[in-house]
C-alpha cells in the first residue's frame, strides 16, 4: 500500500513540481473526503486487483463503487475523458491505473495472484507442460515415491513417416494382430475372444480386419487412427505376474506434407515414436519434418519422449538389408540421431532400429517387443483411479450423434456421464467407446477412447481433462471464453461493419482477415503492384482435415513466386449449407470439400446452381490441390501472346466494287510462309485471326487487328492458303493497300501465369 502512495506521489510531483507538494496533498485530501462521503458502506477497504485490464463496467462492480465516480476519480487522476467513452467496452482501466483510483478512494490495492486451478494442472499434465510450483527437495522425493507406487501403462506409439513408405501396410499387420489376437497374453483372452466373433460376423469389411490400405482413398493415409496389440509373451508367461503392460497403443498419423498439424497433435499423445523409412527410398522432406518434431519434444521434455526406427519395405526383390540399413543409418546421423548400432548416443541418446516387412510379417516380433523394452526403460506409470487426462486427436460431426471426439486417455480413467473441458468446449460424456464403437464402462490410462457429449467440436492437439462437477467445467469454460471476448472487443466496432453486404463488404472482408492472419498491410500501392487475393470457404469432416486442407491451401499461395494470398473467408466441419454458398457468392470464393461432407439439401444445392458457386468435393487431398491450383489459376492476370500464322507479298491491288456499290480494295498475293486464315486457324484449338498490313517494316497506321471479310483462291471462297500458293484477299475496314506491303496473318493468345 505504501508502495503504490510514493508511486502516486511520485507521479504528481513530476507533473506539478516539488514546490507545490504541499498544495496538491492538501488538494488531494479534500478530493478524497469528497469522493467518499458519496461512497457506501458496503465498499470494501481491500480489494484484489485483477492482473488484467478491466471495462468500467466490471472495475465498478469490483469494488461497489458506482461508474459515474470512478469517471470522476479518472478526472482527478489527470484522464481527459466522457462519461460515454469511459463507458465503452473497448476502453480499459490497466493495472497501474486501477491501483491509483483504489488509493484514491480509501482502497487498499492487492495483486491478485493467478491461481491454477486441478483442471488447468490436469492439462499441463497432459501436454507435457511442467507446473509453475517449484518444488523443494524433500517435496521432489515424496512425488517421485507416489509416482513409482502408481501401476504402470501402456505405451503409445505414433507410427511417423514419408507418404507411401508402408506405414499403412505396416499398421495393418499389427492391426491384424490386435484383431486375431496373435500371441494374446492371458489376461488379454476376453477381449480376443470378443475380437475374433468380431470380425467373424464382419468377414466382408477389409477395415476391421486389417487391411486399411485396401481401403483408403488414394492409397495414402488422411486420417488419424488408433488401435490396440497384445505384448508377446513366452511359453508358460502370465501378464498378471510381474509384467508390466499388455497391451501397446499404436496411432497411425498421415505423411502428406498438408497433415502436419494432424503429426502434430497425435505427438502431444506419444510416448514413442515409430519413425518409419523406405529401405528403397531412405530419409524424405516429411522424415526430417518428424525428427525435427520429435527433438523439439525432447529438448523441452527430456525423457518424455523417445524414437525408434523401423526400416520397411525389406521384402521387396533387390534389397539389400545391411546395405539399407547402413546407408539409413548414415542419414539419420546428419540429424542428429544416432542409432544402438553406431555406438554413440550423441544428445537424443541411442535410437532402436528394426528391419520390418509389413507384407511378410518379418520384424514385428522385435518391434513390439523393443517397444515394451522402451516403455520399461521410461518407467510409464498412471494413476487409473483418478479424474481422467488426455489429448484430443481429432473431431468431428456424425450425423444422430453431434459431436465425435478421439481421445487418448494419458491419466486416470474417464467413465460415461463424467464431465469433460477441452479449450472452451465441454459437456457430459454420454457415450464413450472404443476405436471399434464397441462400448465401454471407463476408459484407461493409454487407451483411445471416441467421446460422444462436447456441444462442440474440440481442437485436435488440445488436453481433455474430467472435471469433479458440471459447475466446476462450466466455471472453467466461462472464464476462458471471458478472455476470449475480451480480447475480442477491441475489434467490434470493425466487425460491424461485416454487416453491410456487396462488393465494398466483400473487399473490405477479405483485406481485414489478410492483414490478421497473413500480415499484409493492405497499402493500395502494393495492391496496384499486383498483390492478388483469392477468397475459400473450406469444409472438412473433421476438425484435423479441416485444420490440414487450410494450411495447404493457404501454402500455395505463400510458395507461389506470384504475390498471392489465399484467404479462408469461412471454415467449418459438417455439410455444406445455405449460409456457405452465400458467403461463398459475396466473396466470390468456391467451396473445396474434403473427405465425407455432401450437401446439406436440395435447396442448398439449387442455390449454388443459381448463384453459381462452385462446390467441389475431394477424398484425396493431392487431389484437392490440383484442383485448387486450377480454380486459382482463374483469378491470376493473362498474358497476350502473337502468334505468327503465315505472311504473304501484295503482288497487285485492285479496285473492285462490293454488294453495297461501294469501292473496296482486293490485294491479289502469294504466300511465303506458313498459311493464311480467313477466320480461325487450324488445330486442337482454333483462335481467332486478324491481319496487319506492314510497309517498309512498319505496320502501316490503322491497319492492325484487321478481320478478312474475303478469301478466295481462282473464283472459290477458302478458309486457308498454304504456302506458295496465291489468292486474293479482301481486308474489313481497310483501302490503303499498295503494291510491295507484306501482309500478316496473326492471332493473339492468352495464357494465365503459373501459380
Amino acid at each position: 500500500f505504501r508502495m503504490n502512495n510514493q508511486r502516486y506521489n511520485q507521479r504528481y510531483n513530476q507533473q506539478r513540481g516539488p514546490n507545490r507538494q504541499s498544495n496538491f496533498n492538501r488538494r488531494r485530501q479534500n478530493q478524497q473526503r469528497k469522493i467518499r462521503k458519496h461512497l457506501s458502506s458496503s465498499v470494501p477497504k481491500t480489494v484484489r486487483v485483477p492482473s488484467t485490464p478491466q471495462t468500467l463496467v466490471d472495475f465498478s462492480l469490483l469494488l461497489r463503487v458506482n461508474k459515474k465516480t470512478i469517471v470522476r476519480v479518472l478526472r482527478s487522476l489527470g484522464e481527459s475523458l466522457s462519461y460515454k467513452s469511459a463507458n465503452q467496452d473497448s476502453f480499459k482501466i490497466d493495472l497501474e491505473m486501477m491501483e491509483l483510483i483504489c488509493i484514491e478512494l480509501g482502497i487498499e490495492p492487492t495483486k491478485t495472484e493467478k491461481k491454477v486451478s486441478v483442471l488447468e494442472e490436469a492439462e499441463r499434465r497432459a501436454m507435457r507442460q511442467a507446473s509453475d510450483a517449484s518444488l523443494n527437495d524433500e517435496a521432489k522425493t515424496e512425488e517421485e515415491e507416489r509416482y513409482a507406487a502408481l501401476p504402470p501403462r501402456s505405451p503409445v506409439v505414433s507410427i511417423m513417416g514419408h507418404v507411401d513408405h508402408g506405414k499403412t501396410t505396416l499398421m495393418d499387420s499389427l492391426r491384424r494382430r490386435a484383431v486375431t489376437g496373435a500371441n494374446t497374453p492371458k489376461g488379454a483372452g476376453k477381449a480376443s475372444k470378443k475380437a475374433k466373433k468380431k470380425k467373424k460376423g464382419k468377414k466382408g469389411d477389409d477395415a476391421s480386419a486389417g487391411n486399411v490400405a485396401g481401403t483408403e482413398a488414394g492409397g495414402i493415409t488422411q486420417v488419424i487412427t488408433a488401435f490396440e496389440v497384445p505384448l508377446p509373451f513366452e511359453d508358460g508367461g502370465d501378464d498378471s505376474s510381474g509384467s508390466p503392460v499388455s497391451t501397446v497403443t499404436f496411432l497411425d498419423t498421415p505423411g502428406h506434407a498438408a497433415f502436419k498439424k494432424m503429426r502434430q497433435s497425435g505427438s502431444s499423445a506419444t510416448d514413442v515414436i515409430v519413425l518409419v523409412v523406405a529401405a528403397d527410398d531412405g530419409i524424405s522432406p516429411q522424415t526430417v519434418e518428424i525428427i525435427d518434431m520429435y527433438k523439439t519434444i525432447a529438448r523441452a521434455q527430456p525423457q518424455s519422449i523417445s524414437l525408434v526406427i523401423a526400416v520397411s519395405k525389406i521384402d521387396k526383390p533387390g534389397i539389400d538389408v545391411d546395405e539399407a540399413v547402413m546407408r539409413i543409418e548414415n542419414q539419420l546421423i546428419e540429424h542428429d540421431i544416432f542409432t544402438e548400432n553406431i555406438g554413440d548416443e550423441g544428445e537424443f541418446g541411442a535410437s532402436q532400429l528394426f528391419p520390418v516387412s509389413g507384407i511378410t510379417g518379418e520384424g514385428l516380433d522385435d518391434l513390439i517387443e523393443g517397444l515394451a523394452l522402451q516403455s520399461e526403460m521410461m518407467d510409464l506409470r498412471a494413476d487409473d483411479d483418478a479424474k481422467g487426462e488426455g489429448i484430443v486427436i481429432d473431431a468431428r460431426m456424425e450425423k444422430g450423434l453431434g459431436v465425435v471426439a478421439d481421445c487418448v486417455i494419458r491419466w486416470g480413467k474417464v467413465e460415461r456421464g463424467d464431465f469433460v473441458v477441452s479449450g472452451t468446449t465441454g459437456g457430459r460424456v454420454k457415450f464413450l467407446n472404443d476405436v471399434a464403437n464397441s462400448p465401454l464402462k471407463k476408459g484407461r490410462p493409454s487407451q483411445p477412447v471416441r467421446i460422444v457429449g462436447f456441444k462442440s467440436l474440440p481442437k485436435a492437439g488440445d488436453p481433455v481433462v474430467c472435471a469433479s462437477s458440471e459447475d466446476e467445467a462450466k466455471e472453467i469454460i466461462r472464464l476462458r471464453e471471458s478472455e476470449l471476448n475480451n480480447e475480442e472487443r477491441a475489434n467490434f466496432e470493425n466487425d460491424i461493419e461485416l454487416q453491410v453486404t456487396g462488393t465494398a463488404a466483400k473487399q473490405g472482408l477479405m483485406l481485414q482477415r489478410a492483414q490478421e492472419k497473413y500480415g499484409f498491410d493492405g497499402d493500395e500501392e502494393e495492391e496496384e503492384n499486383g498483390t492478388i487475393r483469392i477468397p475459400v470457404v473450406i469444409k472438412a469432416d473433421s476438425h484435423g482435415a479441416l485444420e490440414a486442407v487450410r494450411d495447404a491451401l493457404v501454402s500455395i499461395g505463400t510458395d507461389s513466386k506470384l504475390d498471392i494470398i489465399i484467404d479462408p473467408v469461412e471454415m467449418s466441419t459438417g455439410v455444406v449449407t445455405t449460409s456457405d454458398v452465400r458467403m461463398a457468392r459475396e466473396s466470390d470464393a468456391a467451396i473445396f470439400c474434403f473427405g465425407k461432407v455432401g450437401i446439406a439439401d436440395k435447396e442448398t444445392k439449387i442455390l449454388a446452381e443459381t448463384e453459381e458457386v462452385s462446390i467441389r468435393d475431394h477424398l484425396i487431398i493431392y487431389r484437392l490441390l490440383e484442383d485448387a491450383k486450377d480454380v486459382f489459376a482463374g483469378h491470376l492476370p493473362v498474358e497476350y501472346t502473337t502468334k505468327i500464322h503465315g505472311k504473304a507479298n501484295v503482288q497487285a491491288v485492285f479496285d473492285v466494287t462490293d454488294k453495297n456499290k461501294s469501292s473496296v480494295s482486293v490485294a491479289g498475293l502469294r504466300v511465303i510462309d506458313g498459311n493464311l486464315f480467313k477466320a480461325k486457324s487450324s488445330g486442337d484449338k482454333p483462335l481467332p485471326c486478324f491481319y496487319r498490313v506492314l510497309r517498309n517494316g512498319h505496320v502501316v497506321e490503322g491497319s492492325d487487328k484487321l478481320k478478312s471479310s474475303s478469301l478466295r483462291k481462282v473464283k472459290e471462297d477458302v478458309e486457308s492458303v498454304k504456302r506458295g500458293e496465291e489468292c486474293g484477299l479482301q481486308l474489313d475496314g481497310f483501302n490503303g493497300l499498295e503494291e510491295g506491303d507484306m501482309i500478316e496473318c496473326y492471332s493473339i493468345e492468352e495464357t494465365r501465369v503459373a501459380i
